[in-house]
């Protein structure tokens, strides 16, 4: 008597791969949430880092800024025999931008570019009176020396799409597009940067920041015998020039980025 052939000794090879494939069991849906809720949290874990990454990296290019800039400085004090004065007045005092107005108009004075390239923005020759309070560009750097190049990460572009950057056109920027950059010098040669009547450097007091992503102003550094700008006889910041600004997110004096920190 002969057996009854099993159901897949009885299919054909077609018939039998066809049942094989269809009792492959698919994902379910804990299964499926499952690996939602994974590639949730890795995201979570690495976009932190990455935004923290671009940060640093961002603060080691303003470093990088400040440097350059702080060497044109003292190209033109080698030169010279004094350093460059920038403001000495209005809101823009001390400050990398002073108070030239933002714009598309390159010609418009702005004596932190002019002084240390010997041209204007737009790379025409300084003209015009070369006495006045504060000494204009080319009553300064009278052999109009160009002691550094600004690159276009230095500058902000006259035309721009980005609304945050508009009202920053023309303007000499860091790594942070940030434009509110402060600069002190050494003027009275005494091998340290003071604040105050007694120090002899012209500050009467440290400028206020703005963060590039904010309206609210920070204080300048931290003051007195163990701050971060260190007050009192014979103290001060023992440098010839030195830079600080708000980058994005700072929120206090100890967010500052300082070029002597």
């Amino acid at each position: 008597m002969n057996a009854t052939p099993s159901l897949c000794t009885s299919l054909s090879r077609p018939a039998r791969e066809g049942a094989v494939r269809t009792a492959v069991r698919a994902f379910t849906l804990i299964e499926l949430l499952t690996v939602v809720a994974i590639i949730g949290i890795l995201a979570a874990i690495l976009v932190p880092t990455t935004s923290s990454a671009r940060n640093s990296a961002k603060r080691a290019l303003t470093r990088a800024q400040f440097g350059q800039w702080g060497s044109a400085i003292e190209a033109f004090r080698q030169e010279y025999g004094y350093y460059p004065t920038f403001e000495t007045g209005g809101a823009g005092q001390n400050k990398v931008n002073g108070n030239t107005a933002s714009g598309t108009n390159l010609a418009a004075l702005h004596r932190f570019y002019e002084t240390l390239v010997g041209t204007r923005r737009d790379g025409t020759a300084l003209t015009g009176a070369i006495s006045g309070t504060p000494t204009p560009p080319l009553g300064q750097n009278t052999r109009r020396i160009r002691f550094i190049n600004f690159t276009d990460a230095d500058l902000v572009p006259t035309s721009t799409t980005d609304a945050t950057l508009t009202a920053k056109r023309g303007l000499i920027r860091d790594a942070f597009d940030n434009t509110d950059i402060v600069v002190l010098m050494d003027r009275n040669l005494d091998g340290r940067i003071s604040i105050g009547g007694a120090g002899g450097d012209g500050i009467a007091a440290l400028p206020a920041v703005t963060p590039p992503d904010s309206t609210v102003r920070i204080n300048g550094p931290t003051t007195g015998a163990t701050g971060n700008f260190p007050t009192g006889t014979n103290l001060g910041v023992r440098a010839g020039v030195i830079f600080y600004c708000a980058p994005a997110k700072a929120t206090t004096q100890a967010d500052l980025l300082m070029s002597w920190k």
